[in-house]
């Protein structure tokens, strides 16, 4: 379906391909559309990448409604360095990179293109940041469903990262996240039906501490307590993140991935406001 579309696109249009993906990548040429690759390394001539830091394009044309000629940027081809952008993750990165392309396609300009990627912050129950206690952020991915999504979730942050995961098991390979986690993570709060399975395959794969906790409050009141533990020995300033993503589906305890992010919003508020609690069961 996806290399029809990009064989019908008009050719006064244009085709926005990630070259990290190596189907996606190779649509370039397919249609009658010119094509702006992206890739989170140097671009390519036409395109965007990132180098030294920085969103950076190289002569990027315009589409022909918005004038056509090279699309504007900064010295160097420059549009803004990375660490500004509102989401993080390299996954992340990637998507910043589709939008600015298109962006420049318009016409928009760069200051215009940079605000817009800072200001933006995430959509609800995808990497939402929903609070900071003791130098504990908490993240609120409830769409992290598949072991793929959860990956990229602890792959977004820097260390110490404290996992929250659990639900209703989907019936997928959880041995390659159970050694991301091992690898990445500082400790893990295991959570309904799926918890025990999760907690063994975590330990199995070498994560050293986990913990298993009856609901969302105790969940987080654990896993904020590993968090601040995880902070000794840390240069100060150090933040440890606790993200809730659960690689399973909600419907064991919730109505949907919606109300299980809302219930995490809910008892880190309590939390903060002394009304946690600390109930959870050490391994």
């Amino acid at each position: 379906m996806k290399r029809r579309l990009a064989e019908l696109v008009d050719p006064d249009g244009a085709l926005v391909l990630n070259l990290e993906d190596p189907v996606v990548g190779g649509y370039a040429g397919l249609g009658t559309a010119p094509a702006v690759l992206y890739r989170n390394d140097r671009p390519v001539p036409g395109g965007l990448g990132v180098v030294d830091g920085w969103i950076v394009a190289a002569a990027v044309d315009r589409l022909p409604l918005a004038g056509g000629g090279v699309a504007a940027t900064g010295p160097g081809g420059g549009i803004m360095p990375v660490d500004e952008l509102g989401i993080p993750g390299r996954h992340n990165v990637s998507n910043a990179l589709a939008a600015i392309a298109v962006g420049l396609l318009f016409g928009v300009a760069p200051d215009a293109i940079r605000r817009a990627a800072a200001a933006f912050t995430g959509v609800e129950h995808r990497l939402q940041s929903v609070g900071l206690l003791d130098g504990v952020r908490f993240v609120n991915d409830s769409q992290g469903t598949q072991p793929d999504a959860v990956i990229a979730a602890l792959r977004a942050f820097a260390s110490p990262v404290v996992l929250i995961a659990g639900g209703r098991d989907k019936g997928v390979d959880l041995g390659e996240l159970a050694r991301v986690v091992a690898q990445t993570a500082a400790a893990a709060v295991l959570i309904g039906e799926s918890g025990p399975t999760l907690e063994r395959l975590f330990r199995e794969a070498g994560l050293a501490r986990t913990e298993r906790a009856p609901g969302m409050d105790e969940a987080v009141a654990a896993a904020h307590r590993l968090a601040r533990a995880s902070l000794v020995g840390r240069p100060e300033g150090t933040i440890a993140t606790v993200v809730l993503s659960p690689a399973a589906a909600s419907f064991d305890m919730f109505e949907d991935y919606a109300a299980r992010g809302r219930a995490f919003v809910a008892a880190v508020a309590r939390l903060a406001s002394g009304g946690g609690t600390g109930n959870g069961r050490h391994a």
